[in-house]
């Protein structure tokens, strides 16, 4: 992956954090962990007897393999569309191609405090990850911080050996940030399993994590203005004379038909502030289910073609971007998809923008200031 370095944090956010966490350290004390957190299921095999030793780059679990099971593959053959017809070799292979699974503690030694953060992400292979590492640097400068890297469709080890380095390091309260560009994505359903925030697992049910942490879950940024204001940037650079350009933000797609129409609601009003600010003669907000059954992906990608086309008969440039965090994930496929059309494509994911880490550094703020503001809170009928 090759992310720009553009996503370095501000100056002013950094600081903005640390004047958070300086204040909270000298004047709040953590509540007790939610009834949620106490009654998560611990059921499946004891991750406390895990090895996790790390490797020279700081990495837990880095490189583990994967433990599949027939009862395991049953599970997925029945929860992900596209696995239906798979066999259980050719499941055990898509997992391996999912990449590693692994915690990753950044904090320098010397970083201790009662706030931590866990950043949850699906990876962007190891150069990637180790770029993203060093933009969220500036914020495991100031608190004790993992990243739980993975799918987490099989397992849940490198989560809960995140939370445990947070606790090592004297984090007794938690935000949680998953690193995913909406709600309507299966894995974020499947971290909040593991959480013990769902009742059921989207993918397999893998052992829940526990802690005596207190949490604080961040949604993840769906149709935030940053988010837009990403979009009109990447749009932007492609553009010249935006009154005769269409603009497409194609989106990776949850597999469900429901899930889908609230994700294209979502991508509407994305669309709706790129094309008021950008004064594009029409921005459209499509998604290809890219994990759907085949038959569904192709109607998608046939409306994709159809647009373009439709622009292309009136005269009109077509910029494509995307909402993907990533600049490698469903890309490549992109580009064959709308091959032999006119268009201009690009790439960048939502993580190489510095709005990104704007995202993450406002929320931690947000969520730190929340906790503060009920420790304040007089105790009820003083």
């Amino acid at each position: 992956m090759t992310t720009p370095r553009a996503l370095g944090a501000a100056s002013g956010l950094v600081l903005g954090l640390s004047l958070i966490a300086l204040s909270a350290r000298a004047a709040v004390e953590p509540a007790a962990a939610p009834a949620a957190t106490a009654a998560m299921d611990h059921s499946g095999h004891d991750m406390s007897q895990m090895d996790t030793g790390r490797d020279a780059e700081g990495r837990s679990l880095y490189g583990m393999k994967h433990k599949m099971d027939p009862a395991m593959t049953r599970e997925l053959r029945q929860k992900v569309a596209l696995y239906q017809k798979y066999s259980d070799a050719e499941i055990t292979m898509s997992m391996d191609m999912m990449g590693p699974e692994y915690a990753w503690y950044i904090s320098p030694p010397d970083v201790k405090g009662s706030q931590g953060i866990l950043i949850l992400m699906h990876g962007f292979r190891e150069q990637g990850d180790k770029i993203f590492k060093d933009q969220v640097q500036s914020i495991g400068n100031i608190f004790p911080t993992s990243m739980g890297v993975g799918m987490a469709m099989m397992m849940s080890e490198h989560i809960q050996v995140g939370l445990d380095d947070l606790k090592a390091a004297g984090a007794k309260e938690i935000v949680v940030i998953p690193v995913t560009s909406s709600g309507t994505n299966e894995l974020y359903r499947q971290w909040l399993y593991i959480f013990g925030q769902r009742e059921t697992a989207e993918f397999a049910s893998v052992p829940r994590v526990k802690t005596d942490a207190k949490l604080h879950f961040v949604a993840p940024p769906g149709d935030n203005p940053l988010v837009a204001e990403i979009l009109l940037d990447h749009a932007v650079e492609m553009s010249k004379d935006p009154a005769k350009e269409v603009v497409i933000i194609a989106g990776h797609g949850p597999s469900s038909a429901a899930d889908n129409a609230e994700e294209l609601r979502v991508l509407a009003g994305l669309a709706k502030i790129v094309k008021q600010d950008g004064g594009f003669a029409d921005v459209r907000g499509m998604t290809l289910q890219d994990d759907a059954p085949p038959e569904v992906r192709a109607a998608n990608v046939q409306k994709l073609r159809e647009v373009v086309e439709a622009a292309m008969n009136k005269g009109q440039r077509v910029l494509v971007v995307t909402n993907l965090i990533g600049a490698r994930t469903i890309q490549a496929k992109l580009r064959s998809d709308l091959k032999g059309l006119s268009y201009e494509f690009n790439p960048k994911g939502l993580v190489n923008h510095p709005n990104f880490m704007k995202w993450m550094g406002e929320s931690v703020r947000e969520e730190f200031e929340k906790s503060a503001a009920v420790s304040k809170k007089p105790p009820a009928g003083t």
